[in-house]
This record gives structure tokens, C-alpha cells and sequence, in this order.
């Protein structure tokens, strides 16, 4: 005798334990890595197990489930919990400022309709784009990030440092230092097609 389980579900019903995105390695140097077992959710790095509010499965859209990025906000599908998701505004300024100024600077971001909300991210948000197939594991469309970049996670042993995401590893910087240059995020609500 078989018994069935039924689960039912809402439409914004939390996706909070959901396993982590695989971290885009797919070539294997040695049996048992990253590479060889691709661990994580996804299909690929960027492409998701089940499609976005837009119907397709990207794990990045801009705002209107597209790739063409017009408003320079990048929405990560990946973070989508079934009411809020992710997203990134992409737009590197031309230069270094000290930690302080990034945060000011992303928290007083107003892009379009979207006059709040922005803040630097923190660690686990800028590693959660971390590609490491790649050499550079931020430069890829959407973000073509080279640069390094603050995030708003300050070092409990030395409170003088943050964490920052460069090319391809987190490094640690002295708050007081022009060491990196900023991005934003935002929490969006999602209504439908709608992200506001």
C-alpha cells in the first residue's frame, strides 16, 4: 500500500530553502571537483531549473524579462523567493572611493521610478555572481565588472576593514582607502510581470 503525499503551495510561497546556484565551473580538473560534479541549483550558472514570472529561464532579465539591460538594472532570478528578487544596478562610476562614500553613494541611488531602496551589497550578494569558470568572474554580461568593488560587509576582527569582490576572489581593504568602486542592489516586489 502506497500513501500520497500532497503539497500545496501558494504562488508567492517562500523559495528561502532552496540550495545554493552552482558557481558556473563546468570544466573538471580533477574527479570529485567543482567541475565534474557542478553542485548546486540550475541548469547551468545561468540558466534556471524552472522559468522566472516572465516565462522564460534566465536567471538574469532586465526589468521587462528581456537581456537588452536599457535601464542598467540586472534582476537575478536566482534570489526570487516567490515575492521579492534581487536586483543589481550595473553601472560602475569612473573612480575609486573610500568604503563611507560607497555606501552614501548606493543608498542615495535613484534610477527611473526606482527612487529607493539601493544599498551596497553585501558579501554573499556580490559572490552570488561570482561565474568561476570564467578568469574574471564579474565580467559578463549583464555586469562586465574588472574593477574592484566595496561591499557593505565590515570585518569583525578588524573593524578598519570590508570586504570587497575583485576579478576573481573577496579581498580585504581598509575602509579609509580608495580601494574599490561601488554597485547597488535593491530588493524588488514582484506583482505578476511587475517589479516595483
Amino acid at each position: 500500500m502506497s500513501t500520497r503525499i500532497e503539497i500545496k503551495t501558494s504562488a508567492s510561497a517562500s523559495r528561502s530553502t532552496a540550495k545554493l546556484m552552482k558557481t558556473g565551473q563546468i570544466t573538471s580538473y580533477k574527479a570529485g571537483d567543482d567541475g565534474d560534479i557542478e553542485a548546486g541549483r540550475g541548469i547551468t550558472f545561468t540558466v534556471l531549473l524552472e522559468n522566472n514570472p516572465f516565462g522564460n529561464d534566465k536567471r538574469f532579465t532586465d526589468l521587462v524579462g528581456t537581456q537588452v539591460y536599457a535601464s542598467n538594472i540586472a534582476i537575478d532570478w536566482s534570489t526570487y523567493d516567490g515575492s521579492t528578487v534581487l536586483g543589481y544596478y550595473t553601472v560602475i562610476p569612473p573612480a575609486d572611493v573610500i568604503w563611507n562614500d560607497a555606501i552614501d553613494a548606493a543608498n542615495a541611488l535613484s534610477v527611473g521610478s526606482y527612487t529607493s531602496g539601493w544599498r551596497l551589497p553585501n558579501k554573499k550578494e556580490m559572490e552570488n555572481i561570482f561565474n568561476y569558470e570564467l578568469t574574471s568572474c564579474m565580467n559578463y554580461s549583464p555586469f562586465n565588472i574588472t574593477n574592484t568593488i566595496w561591499t557593505s560587509t565590515t570585518y569583525a576582527a578588524a573593524t578598519t576593514l570590508a570586504y570587497t569582490a575583485t576579478s576573481s576572489w573577496i579581498n580585504l581593504n581598509g575602509k579609509s582607502g580608495l580601494a574599490g568602486r561601488w554597485i547597488a542592489v535593491r530588493d524588488f516586489t514582484v506583482t505578476g510581470t511587475t517589479l516595483t
